[in-house]
């Protein structure tokens, strides 16, 4: 009972954001606790290896039985979480170039969190198109290996690091299609029980020692929450270009109102941020509240756009 209800991506959603609520209240109530959450949070991020081979098993499993079978399927979702993230990445850029440290935080508002972005569709899609979901998932996970391809290949990361996001995903990839899926169903529970909860939790726990109107009038602040709006540019874009070369089973509308979940950023965001801004604790700070901002808005917007479908 306890396995079905965690392998909600409803239910996930709500265990991580409590988890994270508790990280927040933690540091901010108990004395001395956001310094002992450091070692906590190093095992965390260790322990995203698991949540990325996870990754690596989706993508495979997709390939061989589920939505990228065939190939052209690819090219729809493909453009959009391209597009995607390339126009939040440049837009915050644009509002950071002056700053070279503020500036190299570019590729935090890129990738859409799958969990979350599921989980507000699951709450307020009921209405959209077949297929919607399909698109959905199709695209958040390319947005996720691109976020891989950039932490590895683009960010100043350690060799840890950088063995655990492409290693895991890499590995995960290479699993032979048989067990992909059953390996998916052993790691979820474990994943949105304890591994993405705990790193939600200890990266949380910080002090809210900057106010909310200092966040959003910050270079970096604005710069992660024109995610919002970049996002959903970007994948509408992405997937108008791609229909051109293959079979469009959406309208234009459909892309256009799922294009705001791409607003969603957490896990991988959070992870980002930790590698750019390690050694800058207000840029992290920052970042780390305004995505959590952008994720507030980009549900607010959803709950409505999602919801009120014309037909």
């Amino acid at each position: 009972m306890v396995l079905s209800f965690i392998k909600s991506e409803r239910n996930a959603a709500v265990f991580i954001v409590l988890a994270g609520l508790l990280g927040l209240i933690f540091a901010n109530q108990v004395s001395g606790f956001e310094e002992s959450l450091k070692s906590i949070h190093h095992f965390a991020e260790l322990a995203l290896a698991i949540f990325f081979f996870y990754i690596g098993l989706e993508l495979k499993d997709e390939l061989t039985n589920g939505v990228f079978v065939n190939r052209k399927a690819l090219l729809i979702p493909g453009f959009a979480a391209l597009i995607g993230a390339m126009i939040p990445a440049g837009l915050y850029y644009l509002v950071t170039y002056s700053d070279p440290i503020a500036s190299k935080g570019w590729a935090i508002p890129m990738a859409t969190d799958i969990t979350f972005a599921l989980a507000v569709f699951t709450i307020f899609g009921s209405r959209m198109p077949r297929g919607s979901r399909q698109f959905l998932l199709a695209f958040a996970i390319i947005d996720d290996l691109l976020a891989i391809l950039v932490i590895a290949m683009f960010l100043r990361s350690d060799v840890v690091t950088a063995l655990i996001v492409t290693g895991s995903a890499v590995i995960g990839l290479l699993i032979p299609s048989k067990f992909a899926h059953r390996l998916q169903e052993l790691l979820l529970p474990l994943i949105n029980l304890i591994v993405l909860p705990l790193y939600a939790f200890s990266s949380l726990g910080i002090k809210l020692d900057t106010s909310i109107a200092a966040v959003v009038t910050s270079v970096v602040g604005i710069g992660v929450l024109l995610r919002v709006v970049g996002k959903s540019i970007g994948i509408t874009i992405g997937a108008y270009l791609g229909s051109k070369f293959s079979k469009d089973s959406l309208s234009r509308k459909t892309y256009a109102r799922l294009s705001v979940l791409g607003g969603i950023g957490f896990t991988v965001a959070f992870f980002v941020n930790d590698i750019v801004f390690k050694d800058q604790e207000l840029f992290h700070k920052q970042a780390l509240i305004a995505s959590l901002l952008a994720a507030l808005i980009t549900v607010l917007i959803a709950s409505f756009t999602l919801k009120n479908r014309q037909k």
